[in-house]
Formats: C-alpha cells, structure tokens, sequence
C-alpha cells in the first residue's frame, strides 16, 4: 500500500509540474503572437492553397461607370467577396496540391508596382482608374489624357505628368499602356504611359506598403486588360518590355499575373476577348473560307481531268 501511495503521489506531483509550466508558456506564447508588423515589413495575409488561378492572356474586361468594376488577386490569396467569381469556360484551370489555409508572413518589400492596359473615351474629364490594397496603405490612381494624381492615407495626392519622351521608338496602338512605380525605400514614385515617363516625385509623407495582394478596378466606361502586379519598385528595363508587350524581353507579375490570376467582378463588367484576338479571328475566317474554296477549286479540276480521260 505504502507504495501504491508513493507511486500515485509522485503522479500527480509530476501533472501539477506540468501544468504550471503550461501557465507561464501559454500566455508568453499569446504575447509573441500578438506583436504588430514591424515598421516596413508587409502584414501577414490569409492564403489558400489548392484554389485554381486563370489565364487570361487574350482577354478583356468591359467596365462601366455605371456600377462595373473588377477586382484582381492572387490564385492563393483568400479574397472574402460576396460577389461570385465568374470563371471563363474556355479555360483550363491551373491546380496545385493541398487545400489548407494559414497566415503566411510577407517578407519585407522595397516598394510596389502595378502595369496596365485600358482604352477609354474620357477626353478631359478626370477618371478613377485603380485602387491597390483596398483595406490597408491605399493608393489610388486616377486618370485623364495628359495628368495622372496618385492618393495616399486618405490625405495626401500627387500629381504625375508623362510629358518626358523616354522611348521614342514605341508606335502608337489602341491601348493606353501604363506603368505605376512607388520606391518605399527612397519615398519615391514615377509613372510611365507608353514611351512618356513623369518626372521622379517625392512623395509628401512616408508610405509603407502593407502588401495586400489586390487591385481593385471601381469602374470607368472602357476596357482593360494585362494587369500585373510587383512587390518591388520596376527598373526602366523592366517596365520598357510591359510597354512593348514583351517584343524585347519577357515581363511578368511577381504577386499579380494576367496569366496565372483570379478576379471577382460586379455590377455590369463583362469579360470577353481582347481587341487583339478579335482581329486575328476575323483575319482568320476569310483566310479559312478562301482556303476552303481552294480546295473545292482543287477537287472540281481532279474530277473534270478524270472524266476526260474516261471519254
């Protein structure tokens, strides 16, 4: 009995041990967790994996003023909407493994970059052209012909013109190429519209960037296409092959890629396909028709020799 007791003694000496090493771990644990994002470095952002992303190389998006916008994010990025995500048919879904979600840290970034395509009837009028990071350190970019103004911490703007002529060898197409660059090292941000750049701006008060992975598209009467996103301020190379699609060196999103994306739109956007694939499909067809006809041509004439010689 004796020892039955010491036993059962020792047991439960060893359980209350671990429990009041329990109390002091699990509290220090909530308050490692509950430290804020250090002053430069992202928040940490809610992601999936398993979630299929879209290629929509030779699409556009229709918006309209008129309650017609379009959001943009990562395949991997869990995007709370209650707008349902049209996904195009005609598309094979890019899949990957596992479906489970956690908190992933963002890894700190020395700015953010955002390229676009779109084509507007706005002449003089100023327009909202897109929204990076919806929910925290927003920027918002709004258009007109010849002035671009950038917003920032609801209360700070700068104005951006792409008067300087940087590359004079890029031809005049349908679509408005632009390119937006903030360098949150050096507090700086430029922007580029076809072969015209704006000159460097500081901007008025520090921007971190808390590396929310979406672009948001309220809008405009027009159309859009190729969004890419980058987590890093582009160098003049890199932005040069976006604004020549590609003709000189290949160009792709590090966070947002038109290739490899998902979209949630609402109100009256539509996608369809590009002007680009349009043209070429209506090129096509007369071609296919002609080349049909050549080869009835081709078919008569072989019949027609064969009856002679049979008479």
């Amino acid at each position: 009995m004796l020892r039955r007791f010491t036993a059962v003694s020792g047991m439960m000496k060893t359980k209350l041990f671990l429990v009041a090493i329990l109390m002091i771990i699990l509290p220090a644990m909530a308050v490692i967790g509950d430290e804020p994002t250090p002053p430069g470095q992202p928040d940490a952002w809610l992601t999936t994996t398993g979630r299929s992303g879209l290629n929509l190389n030779g699409k556009m998006f229709t918006l309209s003023s008129n309650n017609g916008g379009v959001t943009f994010y990562p395949p991997s990025y869990h995007f709370p909407t209650p707008y349902q995500t049209r996904r195009h048919k005609d598309r094979a879904p890019i899949t990957t493994a596992a479906t489970t979600r956690a908190p992933t840290a963002v890894g700190p970034t020395t700015g953010v970059s955002v390229c676009v395509r779109y084509m507007t009837d706005y002449m003089y009028q100023t327009f909202p052209l897109f929204t990076v990071s919806p929910k925290k350190s927003t920027l918002k970019l709004q258009g007109s012909t010849d002035v671009f103004t950038l917003s920032y911490q609801d209360h700070n703007s700068v104005g951006l013109e792409p008067i300087v002529y940087l590359w004079p060898d890029i031809t005049q197409e349908i679509w408005t190429s632009v390119c937006l660059t903030v360098d949150t090292s050096k507090g700086v941000v430029q922007l580029f519209n076809g072969g015209y750049m704006s000159v460097r701006k500081v901007l008025p008060t520090q921007y971190v960037w808390a590396g929310e992975p979406v672009i948001d598209f309220p809008g405009f009467d027009g159309q859009l296409t190729d969004v890419h996103m980058w987590d890093y301020p582009l160098n003049y190379k890199e932005v040069f092959y976006y604004i020549t699609r590609g003709y000189y060196g290949s160009y792709n999103g590090s966070v947002i890629s038109w290739s490899y994306i998902s979209y949630s739109n609402r109100g009256r956007a539509v996608m369809e396909d590009s002007y680009d694939m349009q043209a070429k499909q209506s090129i096509r067809e007369p071609e296919q028709e002609r080349g049909l006809k050549e080869e009835k041509l081709r078919f008569f004439s072989m019949e027609e020799e064969k009856r002679r010689e049979l008479f």
